[in-house]
């Protein structure tokens, strides 16, 4: 019989990590959660998870952290795909959200400028067969903390990813693991570009 009452307690308490500072420039590494359901625009494998309540469709993912003090914390993100709420064309916000996301990490991946059209950075972006193949990449990007609710703890939320046009943007050198950044003060993300329903999403063209 395994008996728990003597057990000694952890120093420490109960070993629950401080929050991570809102605005921290960390570099990570991108793992997906894994899902139950596949949805075809955005490659094979069931790699997302559906609300039972509502339209609600989501990309699980966790960031591990390269380097500096907060190395090989993790940190846990859905990425909204679809949603009830729609736009002034009956697009899901969700969607346009999500997509745009999803090519800034491709973006942060290659390291490729947003503004880039260049052949060289389309073939790169054109080369992300589905979402599946973030698995693995690392990604520059700046921590938030997101209040919690329904008796759950605040927790450390991805704020923004970084491309090479934010001068607090980390290179992924492939060889020395980057420092975490001190927090810094964003400026106003910009808003998120349309995606029309029914054709392939930006970062897959």
């Amino acid at each position: 019989m395994l008996d728990l009452n003597n057990v000694p307690p952890m120093e420490g308490g109960s070993g629950d990590f401080e929050l991570i500072p809102d605005g921290t420039v960390v570099s990570g590494i991108i793992k997906l959660s894994g899902g139950d359901i596949e949805i075809p625009e955005y490659g094979a494998g069931t790699y997302f998870k559906q609300s039972q309540s509502t339209s609600a469709k989501w990309l699980p993912i966790e960031l591990t952290i390269v380097g500096g003090s907060f190395d090989k914390r993790k940190v846990w993100q859905n990425i909204f795909v679809d949603g009830d709420a729609k736009d002034e064309n009956g697009i899901s916000k969700a969607r346009k959200i999500g997509l745009n996301t999803i090519k800034q990490m491709v973006d942060s991946g290659f390291g490729i400028s947003p503004k880039d059209e260049s052949e060289d950075a389309r073939a790169k972006r054109a080369s992300i067969q589905g979402v599946h193949m973030l698995n693995g990449m690392t990604v520059s990007c700046t921590l938030g903390v997101e209040k919690g609710r329904d008796g759950y703890p605040d927790r450390n939320k991805i704020k923004t990813v970084l491309t090479p046009d934010s001068p607090n943007y980390i290179p992924n050198t492939g060889q020395v693991a980057p420092v975490a950044q001190a927090p810094v003060i964003q400026a106003p993300a910009s808003q998120p570009t349309t995606a029309t329903a029914g054709v392939a999403p930006s970062w897959a063209r």
